[in-house]
């Protein structure tokens, strides 16, 4: 967090800061969220998470007046969520709403810290939740989408008048406010996509977002260690390395930040000298490469069958809502007449299955432990005969490849393999590659 402060006092000029939670805290309020509770737990959690911001509080600040002043305000918020967690204890249930308005807490905490640092260091900085502020999102629970001109018109005004007063605004990321009011959070790494929203209100032409690692590399450094560096990314590759497993920033980020032409970069907080990312409009003065390989593990693929299966009309309509329904997201699907194959998550297989078959579905198969590759770069529609050189790099490792998604983006497509050949397969194909 000094580290953080440190950053953010150097740079002199005017600017808006976004937050995310201190880490694993997001993490511990959607664990205890996921079944109801009993008063006992209740206690428990919120002796842990209290100690655990009050210990950053003593740890970071110097003055025992900032440190009171900041305690005072953890206390307030804290209240809030212990009553929400009883709330939830006695009517034992727990809704979409409610574990929506529990997740956000850690940013809640976290913006409070920061900017009593700031306020040490010098910088007039005020702590400002989301909710408040106004960044207003399409009410979806879990995965909301912010609604970017209700945004921009409700939160610039007062983010503008707060910059000409002086004041560095700490706000709140992951979450935002639906049009009747209740939180709503953006999933996972959601505060990158706040960041770029609220960039977008501002009319700022640069967004910095500050994680620990350098940016994006060519492919996963704990697999392959002689990764390199990417110096530049469109916001079409950068948005497919996102979805497809490269979780450096959000995949939604890019959105925002394209609608208002704002370059993003990813930059290390432990190494600010290192250049990092840039993420613009297009790819390094019209570079046509191939960028980098991106994987993801812990998949599984579900086969419905059926008889003429992928004539009939609806049906793939009909399947997609049933497991939206169900919460279940689909990262790939292929059909031919009698199947239809969908690639999930395979924590969401049991779920899948089972509103599949109340929806009507009478012979289904489901196979474990895929992994998917995604090879990303404006050059792939350039480079002929590059996925003739990729499966003959896997089939060399006797890697036998499954789903194969080619043309449905212009800058990325990919294919499947078992999960105990995904190394192995993203050496190989990472060698071919770039020759390393």
């Amino acid at each position: 967090m000094r580290q953080v402060a440190g950053i953010i006092v150097a740079e002199k000029e005017k600017k808006a800061v976004v937050l995310s939670a201190v880490s694993g805290v997001t993490e511990m309020l959607v664990q205890f969220i996921s079944c109801t509770r009993t008063e006992e737990d209740v206690d428990s959690f919120m002796k842990a998470i209290s100690k655990l911001h009050t210990d950053l509080v003593d740890d970071a600040l110097t003055t025992e007046k900032c440190q009171a002043l900041a305690v005072e305000e953890l206390v307030a918020k804290l209240v809030k969520l212990e009553r929400m967690l009883y709330g939830s204890c006695y009517i034992e249930e727990v809704n979409p709403r409610i574990r929506d308005y529990v997740q956000c807490f850690g940013e809640r905490l976290s913006v409070i810290i920061v900017a009593a640092l700031l306020n040490e260091m010098g910088i007039k900085a005020k702590p400002v939740d989301a909710d408040e502020l106004g960044i207003i999102t399409d009410g979806e629970y879990g995965t909301a989408m912010v609604n970017m001109e209700a945004t921009r018109s409700t939160i610039r005004p007062k983010l503008m008048k707060g910059l000409q007063d002086g004041v560095t605004p700490v706000i709140t990321g992951f979450f935002g406010r639906a049009p009747e009011g209740s939180v709503t959070v953006f999933g996972r790494n959601g505060s990158d996509y706040s960041a770029a929203a609220v960039a977008n209100a501002m009319g700022a032409s640069v967004l910095e977002i500050w994680k620990d690692v350098d940016g994006f590399m060519s492919v996963d450094p704990k697999i392959v260690p002689s990764a390199r560096p990417i110096p530049q990314l469109s916001y079409d590759e950068a948005a497919e390395l996102a979805y497809f497993g490269a979780k450096v920033v959000h995949p939604m980020t890019m959105e925002p930040a394209r609608s208002g032409n704002i370059e993003i970069r990813v930059k290390n907080v432990f190494r600010p000298e290192a250049p990092g990312t840039a993420i613009k409009d297009s790819g390094k003065n019209g570079d046509m490469s191939i960028k980098s390989i991106s994987c993801m593990k812990n998949l599984s693929l579900v086969k419905v069958f059926g008889e003429g299966t992928g004539y009939k009309l609806g049906v793939l309509a009909d399947i997609a809502s049933l497991l939206r329904e169900a919460e279940v997201n689909i990262y790939s699907v292929v059909t031919s007449l009698t199947c239809i194959a969908l690639l999930v998550d395979k924590k969401d297989v049991a779920k899948a299955q089972k509103v599949l078959t109340e929806g009507g579905v009478t012979r289904m198969e489901t196979h474990a432990n895929f992994a998917l590759m995604c090879i990303v770069g404006e050059g792939l529609g350039y480079h002929k005969g590059l996925a003739s050189r990729v499966f003959k790099a896997v089939a060399k490792e006797g890697v036998n490849v499954g789903l194969i998604s080619a043309g449905a983006s212009l800058v990325a497509y990919h294919f499947t393999v078992d999960e105990a050949d995904l190394d192995k397969a993203t050496r190989a194909v990472h060698e071919e590659l770039f020759g390393c």
